[in-house]
């Protein structure tokens, strides 16, 4: 499927962000059926107990699969996560590839509702999220950015 053109100007983003040099660099697609995806093979930079990928970066990815779902879905970039709820069905491992999905489940007014999942090499779920993210204006898009104390 397509790839989805980075909006973001400066690049910068951990997960998403091609000027990143520590980030993941990872690119997202559009699925055909109105949501994302994105492959990537956990490092052993990133490994929590053993030979597992730690569940933060986990978290993270399911985190931007949410955003750029909702982008794809609405075009929107000022969308911010409101909440989020994990769970972790089976490991995830160091050098295994994954693909993280997700896609928009309903949209109430601001509010973005998102599904996602990271599958295994053999399409089985691993870590699925439910999570919200919240649509705000530009000019607090832009106030949040430019609030560093």
């Amino acid at each position: 499927m397509s790839a989805i053109d980075n909006p973001f100007p400066d690049g910068t983003c951990f997960f998403c962000g091609p000027n990143n040099p520590s980030g993941l660099k990872l690119t997202f697609h559009r699925d055909g059926q109105g949501g994302v995806y994105a492959d990537y093979t956990p490092e052993a930079v990133y490994c929590g107990q053993g030979d597992i990928f730690h569940g933060g970066l986990q978290m993270g990815l399911l985190d931007e699969a949410m955003w750029w779902a909702g982008y794809e879905a609405t075009g929107v970039m000022e969308a911010v996560t409101a909440s989020a709820s994990f769970r972790f069905l089976r490991p995830v491992y160091i050098g295994s590839p994954v693909r993280v999905v997700c896609a928009l489940a309903s949209r109430e007014g601001a509010a973005l509702k998102l599904k996602g999942r990271i599958l295994n090499a053999d399409g089985k779920p691993c870590t699925t999220v439910r999570g919200e993210y919240r649509i705000i204006s530009r000019e607090r898009y832009e106030a949040i950015l430019a609030a560093r104390p």
